[in-house]
């Protein structure tokens, strides 16, 4: 990381106290990059980013070098996915290619296991790592402690943690006799960090501004820098040997009379005047007649010809080389692969530790075209364009905008209470959208009235548009949400209070009862996180927006008024990280696209900025 860094090859700037020079970035010859585990937070932002295989990962950009119009996939072949330095099994390897292609998703990581028979007959589960970012005593030992105190489980018998070599360690976790492996197993999975979903957030700051990266940027971007480093390095070499093959031109010249060099300076009144004389008499530079000077007598009668000569063939031999280092890209490239072949050599033996499951092949992943998460701009009559272009079109009639495979996967609910495919329910102006993906078995239903159900998806045929919530006459719905039991809802009245609630403390309804009535009335806006590490995007009736996290937001009761906020939020809803733009609809004129970045991250009772000037109808 900070090899060469003597080499003028990065920028220095003055540290906090302006007592010393510290260097902007270092030259990193090993790739950090991709390599190491790094985890930032900022204003506004945040970075997640996972660890590597440096094996892998330098014949990815060894691959990359040479094949520039490569794509993930390829890329994939060599760097299979993180491997983290505890080891653990990712179960969700398809979902790689989307999270390398959008810098964004989350992983899903096992801890290893053997199921054994102790001495006395008895079942142990055997665990033989934990995910990244596990304790073992917080983590798992205390967790698995209140199962047992606390909850009631009476499966698990005995717990110890024994060390296996140097690094390694086995957790063994005895059943109770009779105790069933499976829903044992699914418990200690679900309770305890033997199982732990690891964000990955590819943010990096490049050239001064925050950026999302794929793989492949991550790859280039690297390489693009270390590139300028061996550029800037052969640089400030070549003009050092410059330098000195300049000099050793000027001292050529005076070999050939070093008499009259010396008569020169003994007869110049001054150093200045014996300059002037040397220039004119032998035809110097400014720099050769320096050198002359201050070259002692004793050094200069005693250099020879011949040892000039040499010198200068071998300093011109030097700049050539250096000027190709300069000028071709492609010699830089070679010095790339020769820095991480030596690094290797170091390193020696880099087996992977984290194992990876594909439940299909990486190649048929890639082969799907609902591979990749897009973002879908839905409308009350379709879907009219797409935003991975940079320029999306939006129009006035936008319901919603959709991170989805596939757009069958969208559906459209109305503030009737219905709910259905974008083309059953074509037409639709009051309402709003949600994503259905694997593992969210439940719908949860929100009126504005206050009344929340939470029913199972498979008592939906989702086929057209059925009823999702049974509505009062003076009563409309304002979301609905498919979720699982570790979502949880955010609820806002228009007394600018917020109750947050735990999907799985909701009891679960058929699909065409009312619901249950919650401590708000009259709410304004529903959201759904699926995580404390969500961000909720606000916005108060007079335009003024702000992020704030979902975990500033305590988890509440059904009978709770919640916590207070700023006044005046009329819009509220979790950004998805992987969105660039927010869609304005104003009540008059046409709509805006304003980037996600230029909205900052506050806390919850905190006053947001102006995001418009314009009177806006809905922000989306």
């Amino acid at each position: 990381m900070l090899q060469d860094i003597e080499k003028e090859c990065v920028d220095f700037k003055p540290n906090y106290d302006e007592s010393m020079m510290e260097p902007v970035t270092l030259p990193s010859a090993f790739p950090f990059i991709l390599c190491g585990n790094n985890k930032g937070i900022a204003v506004g932002m945040s970075s997640d980013i996972a660890s590597h295989n440096f094996t892998e990962v330098a014949a990815a950009i060894k691959y990359y070098l040479y094949h520039k119009d490569c794509t993930i996939a390829d890329l994939m072949k060599f760097i299979k996915g993180p491997d983290f330095p505890t080891g653990g099994l990712i179960r969700n390897g398809e979902e790689l290619l989307n999270i390398y292609t959008t810098g964004r998703g989350t992983i899903e990581v096992f801890a290893h296991y053997d199921i054994q028979k102790t001495s006395n007959g008895r079942t142990a589960l055997v665990f033989h790592d934990v995910p990244y970012g596990v304790d073992i005593d917080p983590g798992i030992k205390a967790p698995l402690q209140k199962l047992v105190r606390d909850e009631g489980f009476t499966c698990f018998e005995h717990y110890e943690c024994n060390k296996v070599g140097p690094k390694n360690f086995d957790i063994t976790i005895t059943l109770a006799k009779n105790a069933d492996v499976a829903s044992s197993l699914n418990i200690l999975f679900k309770k305890t960090g033997l199982k732990k979903s690891i964000n990955i957030n590819q943010t990096f700051i490049v050239d001064g501004n925050p950026k999302v990266l794929s793989l492949k940027d991550m790859i280039a971007t690297w390489v693009d820098y270390r590139s300028n480093i061996i550029k800037r390095i052969a640089q400030r070499d070549y003009d050092r040997t410059n330098h000195k093959l300049t000099i050793t031109i000027g001292l050529q010249k005076c070999m050939s009379n070093i008499d009259r060099v010396i008569e020169i300076v003994r007869n110049a009144a001054s150093s200045a005047e014996a300059k002037q004389l040397l220039i004119k008499e032998f035809e110097l530079t400014d720099e050769q007649a320096s050198a002359v000077l201050e070259i002692k007598l004793a050094r200069l009668s005693h250099l020879e010809v011949e040892e000039l000569n040499k010198d200068k063939e071998n300093l011109e031999a030097q700049l050539a080389k250096l000027n190709k280092t300069i000028t071709d890209e492609m010699e830089r490239y070679k010095q790339i692969e020769a820095s991480l072949d030596s690094i290797k050599k170091v390193i020696g033996e880099d087996k992977r530790l984290t194992e990876i499951q594909y439940h299909k092949p990486i190649e048929e992943v890639a082969d799907s075209m609902s591979a990749i998460k897009r973002e879908w701009l839905v409308h009350s009559d379709g879907i009219h364009g797409l935003s991975d272009d940079g320029k999306p079109v939006i129009q006035d009639n936008l319901l919603g905008v959709a991170f989805a495979y596939d757009p069958k996967d969208i559906y459209i609910w109305s503030s009737g209470g219905e709910i259905g495919t974008i083309d059953a329910m074509s037409g639709t102006s009051e309402g709003g959208i949600t994503v259905k993906e694997d593992g969210l078995d439940k719908i949860v239903t929100i009126t504005k009235n206050g009344s929340i159900k939470v029913s199972l998806v498979s008592d939906y045929k989702l086929k057209t548009k059925e009823k999702a919530m049974r509505l009062k006459d003076d009563d409309k719905m304002i979301g609905t949400f498919f979720c699982n039991d570790n979502s949880t809802i955010l609820l806002l009245d228009d007394t600018a209070h917020l109750l947050r609630l735990k999907v799985k403390d909701l009891n679960v309804a058929g699909k065409a009862t009312s619901g249950l009535k919650c401590g708000l009335t009259n709410l304004v806006a529903a959201a759904l996180s699926n995580s404390d590490g969500d961000t909720l995007f606000m916005m108060n009736t007079d335009g003024k927006a702000k992020y704030t996290s979902v975990k500033d937001f305590p988890i509440g009761s059904r009978g709770n008024k919640g916590v207070m906020v700023n006044e005046g939020v009329m819009t509220m809803f979790v950004m998805n990280s992987s969105r660039q733009f927010l869609y304005v609809l104003p009540q008059s004129g046409k709509p805006l696209t304003i980037a996600a970045d230029k909205i900052s991250l506050k806390g919850k009772t905190a006053v947001g900025a102006t995001l418009t000037n314009r009177k806006v109808k809905k922000v989306l």
